[in-house]
C-alpha cells in the first residue's frame, strides 16, 4: 500500500486509476462534499447529470460510463470486509436539483437506502446558516490504509492526490471540524427525509 499511495500518475487515465486503486484498498474513506451529493452514494441519473453538467465536452457515451463506474463503487460497500465509508455533505447539495426534480427525489431514495443496507456507510449533513469553516474551500477525500494516509483534492480545472504530512494534517483538521458542526447521523437522516418529503409535496402541485 506503501507503493500505491506514493506512486505517480501522469495521464488522465492513470490518475483515475491510481484513484480507485487506492479507494478500493483503503480501510476508511472520509469525504467532504459541500455542492453535490458525492459521486461514491450517487444514483445513474443524478450521475449522469452531474458529470454532464461539471465535464460538458465530455462524450455522452463517456458520461455513461463514468456513472456506471460510480456504481460499481457503491457496490463494493456490500463485501465483506468493506472499507467504513465517513460522509459529510452540505444541507445545499440535499435541495440542487441536479438533473431535475425527479432525478434529485431519486437520489435522496437512494442516499436512505443506502444507509439502511451498508452498515460501513455513515452520513451526516452539515446544515445550512452554520458558521463559517474549512471546508467551503472545496471538496476533499481522505484515505487510510494501515498507516498510509493520502488526501484527494479536486478542482474545475485539475486534481490531485497528495501524501505530503502538511496537506494531510491541513485536511485532517479540516475533517475534525466539520464532523464537530455536523448533524448526527440520525438528525442527518431526518433532514433527509423531511427533504424527500418536502420534494414529493412539490412535484404533485406541479
Amino acid at each position: 500500500m506503501t507503493a500505491l499511495f506514493d506512486v505517480s500518475a501522469d495521464t488522465l487515465g492513470e490518475h483515475i486509476a491510481r484513484l480507485a486503486a487506492i479507494e478500493g484498498g483503503a480501510d476508511a474513506v472520509h469525504l467532504w462534499q459541500p455542492m453535490l451529493i458525492p459521486g461514491l452514494l450517487q444514483s445513474y441519473a443524478y450521475a449522469c447529470a452531474a458529470i454532464h453538467a461539471t465535464t460538458p465536452a465530455l462524450p455522452l457515451h463517456a458520461v455513461d460510463e463514468r456513472a456506471r463506474a460510480r456504481q460499481q463503487r457503491i457496490d463494493q460497500l456490500g463485501r465483506p470486509g468493506a472499507r467504513h465509508v465517513h460522509a459529510i455533505i452540505d444541507e445545499n447539495a440535499l435541495r440542487r436539483p441536479v438533473g431535475g426534480i425527479e432525478a434529485l427525489g431519486d437520489q435522496l431514495d437512494h442516499l436512505l437506502t443506502l444507509v439502511a443496507l451498508q452498515p460501513s456507510l455513515k452520513l451526516q449533513v452539515l446544515p445550512m446558516g452554520g458558521e463559517a469553516h474549512p471546508g467551503l474551500a472545496g471538496p476533499f477525500t481522505l484515505y487510510k490504509a494501515g498507516q498510509q494516509r493520502a488526501v484527494f483534492i479536486e478542482t474545475l480545472t485539475s486534481s490531485e492526490i497528495s501524501t505530503r504530512s502538511d496537506d494531510l494534517a491541513a485536511y485532517a483538521s479540516a475533517w475534525e471540524r466539520l464532523e464537530g458542526l455536523a448533524l448526527s447521523p440520525a438528525a442527518s437522516l431526518d433532514l433527509i427525509e423531511d427533504t424527500r418529503g418536502t420534494l414529493c409535496m412539490r412535484k404533485r402541485r406541479r
